[in-house]
């Protein structure tokens, strides 16, 4: 999706698990509220630069990741 950015490091040796994204033209707290609204769990990172995260689990099935 051209509109969405993603921060998440792509390196193996530095990825994790909780994937960051922005969206263009959207604030990060609409990005999670909007995501709330389709049962999509996210919070917004806690840092300076804020972003949208996105946290798998054992729960979700490859088809919603």
């Amino acid at each position: 999706m051209s509109h969405v950015t993603l921060h998440t490091p792509l390196p193996d040796e530095l990825s994790a698990g909780i994937v960051c994204i922005e969206v263009d033209g959207h604030f990060p707290g609409g990005v999670v509220d909007h995501l709330e609204r389709q049962s999509i769990i996210a919070t917004t990172t806690p840092y300076a630069a804020t972003y949208p995260r996105l946290p798998p689990s054992i729960y979700n099935t490859p088809e919603e990741v």
